[in-house]
């Protein structure tokens, strides 16, 4: 009769085992997870994007390159200026995201950070980023 007691008793306490694992099981996965990581016996997770995809990126630099260069006469200054600052982000974070090296952010308003964003839309261009510009 003793041995019946514990086996019923064994069964009811992995029964709720069980059942207190499943209600949390996220959680005990990624714990488990975790420790196979840190165990070397899982490889790292991806690592995850950060910032906006790509394509995205292409998309923007073309229509700011646009923006930019066909802006019409009589256009203030200060929004051709907001222009040429989102333009040279977007070309900064395209940078990062094909760790391509850049000095945009780096470089004062001027000739010098003029000659830096032609060096990397070629770069961008030669990533396959950008379209050529037209002649």
């Amino acid at each position: 009769m003793d041995a019946d007691v514990i086996v019923k008793v064994g069964v009811v306490l992995a029964a709720l085992l069980a059942l207190w694992v499943a209600a949390d099981w996220q959680r005990y996965r990624r714990r488990a997870a975790r420790l196979g990581r840190a165990l070397h016996l899982v490889d790292p997770p991806p690592p995850t994007p950060d910032g906006p995809p790509i394509e995205q990126l292409a998309a923007t630099a073309e229509r700011l390159r646009s923006t930019v260069r066909h802006a019409p006469p009589g256009t203030p200054v200060a929004r051709l200026r907001g222009w040429q600052a989102a333009y040279d982000d977007v070309l900064a974070a395209a940078c990062r995201c094909l760790d391509l090296e850049h000095r945009l952010r780096d470089l004062p308003e001027g000739p010098q950070r003029d000659l830096e964003r032609e060096r990397v839309e070629r770069l961008l261009v030669a990533h396959g980023l950008l379209l050529r510009p037209p002649a």
